[in-house]
């Protein structure tokens, strides 16, 4: 009796791991200089129910907050859907790390690094940033890696290491007002519209690169990946689909542009 009821119970346990196993993991990334509200886990909860019963399985969700632990993941495969704020790290996984990407999210296609200066500043125009202090988002956001590919057009060499990070990008008028910086940069409309609005600036803008990505792994069927695209797409035709975009602050999808989001891969130097 006791060898079957071990043998019972490792049966079980088996089945309970393998059923487990089988859920799908969506990885999401919202930025790191910007703060949303409320638990990522609440938020979520109902697109997560919709992906699920599209594909019949349980999605869970795997809030990623470091980009570089989001970049290892994607190039060991280890997440089957992504929600990706950084631009470059989505188009990476794309180029090299067998995804494919579904979808942009609306309002967001149009994403530029702004660089903001005094009204008085005698600076006129990109290459006049040489040799000068520049205040950047994170290091890492995909602000400051567009606007660093801006700069390496432009053959800086080596442009980070005039650059002095902070960690929210409403942060940057800050420092050019107080004399800490010569320039600042921005991707939030917000924050530029009040430095104009105030009498500052914007010297420069980048060209623009769709952000907040939906991605899916190959190693999903292309019928699966192509339901996931649907659904995503069609999310402001249905009640259950609205709620599931406000709670995430989206107002719906568009498709992904393969011809220009190659390109921004090639102009990032990814």
């Amino acid at each position: 009796m006791k060898l079957a009821s071990f043998l019972a119970m490792t049966v079980l346990a088996a089945g309970i791991n393998s059923a487990a196993a089988q859920d799908l993991v969506l990885a999401i990334n919202e930025g790191v200089t910007y703060q949303e509200g409320g638990p990522a886990s609440e938020r979520y909860k109902p697109l997560l129910q919709l992906l699920s019963k599209e594909l019949k399985q349980n999605v869970k969700l795997q809030t990623v907050d470091k980009y570089a632990v989001f970049e290892k993941g994607l190039a060991e495969g280890k997440y089957d859907l992504a929600f990706i704020h950084p631009a470059h790290i989505g188009l990476q996984a794309v180029k090299k790390n067998g995804y494919e990407g579904l979808v942009t999210a609306k309002g967001y296609t149009d994403y530029r690094a702004r660089v903001l200066v005094a009204q008085n500043s005698p600076l006129k125009a990109l290459p006049d940033l040489r040799g000068k202090k520049i205040g950047v988002p994170s290091v890492e956001s995909i602000t400051t890696v567009m606007f660093t590919a801006a700069l390496h057009e432009l053959r800086f060499t080596d442009p980070e290491k005039s650059y002095t990070p902070t960690r929210y990008q409403d942060a940057v008028p800050f420092m050019i007002d107080n004399g800490f910086v010569d320039a600042g940069v921005t991707g939030s409309a917000a924050v530029a519209k009040a430095w104009t609005a105030k009498g500052g600036r914007i010297l420069a803008e980048t060209k623009p690169v769709a952000i907040k990505q939906f991605l899916a792994t190959k190693k999903l069927s292309e019928s699966d990946r192509e339901k996931v695209k649907t659904l995503l797409l069609t999310l402001p035709d249905s009640e259950a689909g609205r709620t599931a975009l406000s709670k995430i602050g989206m107002t719906g999808f568009v498709p992904w542009n393969t011809a220009v989001m190659d390109e921004a891969t090639a102009r990032l130097g990814l």
